[in-house]
Order: structure tokens, then sequence, then C-alpha cells
């Protein structure tokens, strides 16, 4: 994994050398200039689609369009991406569920498998809009969801509770289990627990922890290069082991993994979190102070995970990346997007360390305190 993210290492005097003046700074212009691109460019009718895959859309992208819309207060947005979500993804007709089929394209379901990250994503929305506009409905149907990610998204495997990344009725008996680490949320799981009362989400996030512990602390084949892998898997035995298949690399998955440990650190301040954002910003200090190999993949998604590491941990690196993942702003006259005009994955997620830094500055949103007891 290793090989890979030297790809993104950029030497530490071109981020320091940064003209400020040339990029947005104020978090909260940022957040919401990037909104107005994000839904004028990627939602149609409360579809959120990828121009760069046909056209089609995904669950997880439904997901990130109403977690957006109920943090910017954007209701009408939040209203139709649910009501189209409703209509065309729900396997409740189909299955009996309240899981989303994870893939439409063509005016059609094209596989009716669930997506595990997308349900608690929807189900998180869900509970934040009943929040802040006062809409039982919402909370209904997010509880709704919750049970059925717990029934069929969920595994024990030696005494230890799993979240699967789809359906267990998708896996075989007696084979590896395959686990994505960048699906592990643990401040959803912490806000799921308060809304259920089911502790069975305190101890996913007990696992969350277990398993980040064991793939950056301790050596061994699932953690090369001593990063977090976008993939990997758990025996009958509970010991974590590559997947078939998978290369250990960390990537487009799992860049993901310090922008979901920022977020239970900034909403619920648990010492876990930054114990594992500091291994990563140590990981991340060491690459971006060397030599650059390639400047190929400046990209500000990977900048953003490593802002959500760095600035948490302390680093004085922080500020540069920061500017770097600013740097990746460019203007049109829909607002503010990153890199490229249509790639939706890249613009449903960069935009997250401006939040932080809003809930830093402001308080917004904050989760009080959360005992586990």
């Amino acid at each position: 994994m290793r090989r890979f993210f030297l790809l993104l290492s950029v030497f530490i005097l071109p981020l320091l050398s940064i003209n400020c003046a040339i990029v947005p700074q104020n978090p909260e212009e940022i957040a919401f200039f990037s909104w107005t691109h994000y839904k004028q460019t990627f939602i149609r009718g409360g579809r959120v689609f990828r121009p760069k895959n046909n056209n089609d859309t995904v669950s997880e992208g439904q997901a990130y369009g109403m977690i957006r819309a109920v943090l910017l207060d954007d209701r009408k947005t939040f209203d139709e991406c649910l009501t189209w979500t409703e209509a065309q993804l729900s396997r409740k007709n189909s299955h009996g569920d309240r899981l989303l089929a994870w893939h439409f394209e063509d005016g059609k379901i094209i596989d009716t498998k669930a997506a595990s990250d997308a349900d608690i994503d929807y189900a998180y929305s869900l509970i934040l809009a009943s929040r802040k506009w006062g809409d039982k409905s919402y909370m209904t149907l997010a509880k709704g969801v919750l049970e059925s990610v717990l029934d069929q998204e969920t595994s024990i495997i030696k005494g230890r509770l799993y979240f699967l990344p789809w359906p267990k009725q998708n896996n075989r008996d007696g084979e590896i289990i395959a686990l994505n680490p960048s699906y592990y949320a643990p401040s959803h799981f912490k806000l799921f627990f308060e809304v259920s009362g089911d502790k069975r989400w305190l101890e996913l996030v007990d696992t969350t922890y277990f398993i980040l512990d064991r793939l950056l602390d301790s050596p061994g084949e699932e953690n090369k290069g001593g990063f977090v892998p976008d993939w990997i898997a758990v025996d009958q035995n509970g010991t974590l082991v590559e997947l078939p298949g998978k290369p250990v690399d960390y990537g487009w998955d799992a860049v993901r993994v310090p922008l979901r440990i920022a977020a239970d650190y900034y909403l619920y301040g648990d010492s876990r979190a930054l114990g594992v954002l500091r291994l990563f910003s140590a990981f991340f200090e060491k690459e971006y102070t060397e030599p650059s190999k390639s400047k190929t993949l400046e990209n500000a998604l990977f900048y953003s995970a490593v802002y959500a590491a760095t600035e948490t941990a302390g680093s004085p690196l922080s500020s540069a990346i920061l500017q770097r993942l600013r740097e990746c702003i460019r203007k049109n006259n829909k607002g503010f997007y990153y890199n490229d005009n249509n790639d939706y994955y890249i613009n449903s997620i960069s935009w997250l360390p401006e939040y932080y830094n809003i809930i830093k500055l402001t308080g917004k949103l904050k989760h009080p305190p959360l005992s586990a007891g």
C-alpha cells in the first residue's frame, strides 16, 4: 500500500509556497458554494448520478447527497433525494427489508444487493433530518433501516460483532468474510445507539477500533506498509487476513477511514479516534516530507484524508495540507468544485474537512459525549 500512496506524495516546500490569496479560505463559503455546484452538476430530480459512469446512480451517492443537504439546511433537495431513493432503490417490496439496492442504471435497478456503507449513511442523514426539521417520519424510516442493517449486515465471529459490506446472505458458510474498513463509521454507530438503545451499535464501535488497532499497530500481511487497506477479511477464528483477489493497498475506499475517524473525534471526542489519527498523521508526515516520487496524482480526496489526520494530531504539516486541498478548488458559474468538474466521488467527499473546520469554529451539530456503559 505504500507504493500506492507514494504516488500521491509531494515535497513539503511546494506545499508551503502556495499563494493563499488565490484560493477560498472561509470554510462556510467553501461548504456552501461547493454544495451549490454539486447539486447543479450531480443531482437531477432527486437522483445523484455519476457522469463518468454512464450517468448511473449508486446508493452511496444518494446518501452522500442527503447528508450534505441536511448539514447545509437544504430541505428541498433532501426531500427530493429521499423521495427518489425510496421510489427507486428501496428493497421493501422486493426483499422485505429497508435496505437500498446499490446500483441503478438506464432507468432500472441492475443489482439489488445492498451496500452497507450507503445504508448507514442513509440512516444517518434521516436521523439528522428528524432532529433538524422536527419531522418524525424521517426517524421512523431511519429506525427501520437500522433494524435491517443489524439483522442482515452484521455477523458474530468468535464472539465479536462485525459490520459486513453487504447482506450476510451473500456470504457462504465456512468461508472467510470480506470486510471494508472504510465502511466502519463509529460516530454513526454512536448516534444509532442514542436513537435505538441497541447496544450492538456500541459493539460495532469497539470492533472499529479493534480492526484499526491491528491494522495500524501490529506487523503482518494484512497491514503491509503500516496502512489500512481498501479490503481485508476475517476468518472463522477471528483472525484478520488478506482478501483473495484484492490488493493490500490504501486506495480509493480506505482514503475514507481518516475522515470517518475524524468525525468520531470531532463529534464525540473519543480518545481512541485520536490515537488512530495520530498513527495516520505520523505516516503522512513521513511521506510528505520525503522527496517526491511523482506529482501525477495530486488529488483533493487524498489531501482531505491527510488533513483530517494531521490537523487532529496537531501536526505542523496540517496547515500546508489544507492549503494544498484548497488549491484543488476550481470555480465556474455553478460554484466551487474539486479537481474535476464531473468527478462525482472526489466532489462528494473532499469538502468534509471544511465541515470539520466549521464544527471546530462554531460547535454546530456537535453531538454530546456518549457513555458506552
